[in-house]
């Protein structure tokens, strides 16, 4: 019994000073008096909830910037497609050197092309999967590794730039602006072979198309700068940029300019995108 009423008198001890308390938080309410000496002001509490509503709203932002990546995506071509590309290259001696480029596109990373003129660079093909790339040079048995920086046939856009597949499948995306007409987003690549450390890009909202595309190196300074135009539809299912305008940023009389001549979807086997299939990947224009 002792016990009990030892038990009883703390609990009422303990509802008194809760009760207290409460007064207290009351009377802190605007027109509801001063607030007592001593006690801890709400505001704290206005304060948790922002920063909670803060906090559950970062994972909404990056996931609607990934939604907006992959919209870009599936508008512009299917998963696996293949195209025909012609590039043009303008050297500071005011020359030009054209360039036709046949390439095949598969999920998983997967993608390769083909260079079908002029003669003197036809035949050389380059596959990409996931991070690894390969070379293969007419006449030479074995492929060659190669990188993503490089460019089977030279100029500014490189054989990341010809080999790339999805956007959502290259990089993770942040969503730094918006307005009426535009959504502004910086990509960071999610895989080392990547030869950019990240991208600017912007997009259309009501075509779901980029319009430009810029490049930039770990310390800040833009590689080139891609201008998208002449928008298409393709197939009924997908609408896709036919020019490609960029120069390069570290030297302004280096520019090219890449057209597409149509995109189709076409499904591939798995064996397409291997380093033994490579030297006769010209097969597949037939």
């Amino acid at each position: 019994m002792v016990g009990m009423r030892f038990f009883s008198m703390r609990v009422g001890k303990f509802d008194s000073r809760m009760a207290r308390d409460g007064e207290a938080c009351v009377s802190a309410w605007p027109g509801r008096g001063k607030w007592r000496s001593g006690r801890v002001p709400p505001m704290w509490l206005g304060g948790m909830v922002a920063a909670c509503l803060w906090f559950l709203a970062l994972p909404l932002w990056a996931m609607d910037a990934m939604e907006i990546l992959k919209s870009v995506d599936r508008t512009m071509h299917a998963v696996s497609c293949e195209s025909f590309n012609r590039v043009t290259y303008e050297l500071p001696n005011g020359n030009q050197r054209f360039v036709t480029l046949y390439t095949a596109r598969a999920s998983g990373r997967r993608a390769l092309m083909v260079v079908v003129s002029p003669e003197e660079l036809r035949g050389r093909a380059v596959l990409k999967v996931g991070d690894e790339a390969w070379l293969h040079m007419p006449g030479e048995l074995e492929t060659r590794k190669t990188t993503l920086l490089q460019s089977v046939v030279g100029g500014v856009f490189n054989n990341a730039d010809f080999l790339l597949g999805d956007f959502s499948e290259e990089y993770r995306p942040t969503l730094d602006s918006e307005d009426e007409e535009h959504w502004k987003l910086t990509l960071k690549p999610l895989y080392p072979s990547t030869p950019h450390a990240s991208v600017r890009l912007t997009v259309d909202k009501k075509s779901r198309l980029p319009v430009s595309l810029t490049q930039y190196d770990a310390a800040g300074a833009a590689l080139k700068t891609i201008q998208f135009s002449e928008s298409r539809d393709l197939d009924g299912a997908h609408r896709a940029p036919m020019l490609l305008e960029t120069a390069s940023g570290l030297n302004q009389a280096y520019r090219s300019s890449w057209r597409v001549g149509r995109i189709d979807e076409r499904e591939f086997p798995d064996n397409v995108f291997t380093r033994e299939f490579l030297p006769g990947a010209g097969r597949l224009m037939k």
